[in-house]
């Protein structure tokens, strides 16, 4: 029987105020503008009302709760100096069914973009052809029992100082959605944890709502200021603008919130 090895888990105004600039209207006035004073005053009113009732599912609840992870570790609450590289293993899935394994491929794409965008450290992305080749199996979930080598075969075939692990836990791709992540980062060199989570995030509960919300009107914000500056550049707006309501109710999108929020606890501590 071939040695083993074994990953060790760690533990519009307030009332009161004042208009400014418009002056109190002289109290000997003509009928005529008085009446035009309150048909004024009136469809003010009525403009602001319809504002207010025009206002789309994204602008209400920003203020929070909002959703904070709690289920994960990072060693000595920060990242060890000294972390250049990482390679990251193909995403695993806890089921096998239909909709695991038509979401297991987006959603590692989608892991692996967030992951280069937090711009912590390089990412070296391990296709699953290569992992066989080096360890004899296309995927590996971080409690399975490793051969005694796995460690150095993966460092010196991607020059990593930390190799991630990460598993789909959780995967519902109807409303409302839920993307679970069981995520583990060990040490290349011993298989030391340096970050473990396991976070599942599920657009029922309303903290993870109004998270995925805010997180979608903040990238509505940025492609629209892309496509303010593409415009002022180069004469042509950005093509494929994604609203708000996108980003929650598309399983790739609520995806790019639930990873982007996930890796945010790398630089996080409790």
């Amino acid at each position: 029987m071939k040695p083993t090895i074994k990953l060790q888990t760690s533990r519009c105004m307030k009332r009161g105020d004042k208009l400014h600039g418009l002056e109190e209207p002289p109290r000997r006035v003509s009928c005529a503008i008085s009446r035009a004073w309150t048909n004024l005053t009136f469809v003010g009113c009525l403009a602001f009302f319809a504002g207010c009732a025009t206002q789309t599912p994204l602008d209400h609840g920003l203020t929070g709760p909002f959703h904070h992870p709690g289920n994960y570790y990072l060693t000595d609450r920060k990242l060890p100096e000294g972390l250049g590289r990482i390679a990251m293993l193909p995403l695993t899935s806890a089921e096998d069914d239909l909709a695991a394994r038509s979401g297991r491929e987006s959603l590692q794409t989608i892991l692996y973009g967030e992951l280069i965008k937090a711009r912590l450290f390089e990412v070296a992305l391990v296709p699953s052809e290569k992992l066989e080749q080096l360890t004899g199996k296309p995927a590996w979930s971080s409690d399975n029992q490793l051969p005694a080598d796995f460690l150095v075969r993966i460092r010196e075939a991607t020059a990593c100082d930390a190799i991630l692990f990460s598993r789909l836990s959780n995967f519902r791709p109807y409303p409302p959605l839920a993307i679970g992540w069981h995520l583990m980062l060990v040490n290349a060199e011993d298989g030391r944890i340096i970050w473990k989570l396991d976070e599942v995030f599920d657009a029922g509960e309303p903290r993870v709502w109004n998270s995925a919300r805010r997180y979608a009107v903040e990238n509505e914000r940025t492609q629209a200021e892309f496509t303010r500056l593409a415009g002022t550049k180069h004469g042509a707006a950005f093509p494929s603008r994604v609203t708000g309501l996108e980003w929650i109710n598309s399983p790739r999108h609520f995806a790019k919130y639930a990873a982007s929020a996930a890796i945010e606890t790398l630089v996080t501590s409790k």
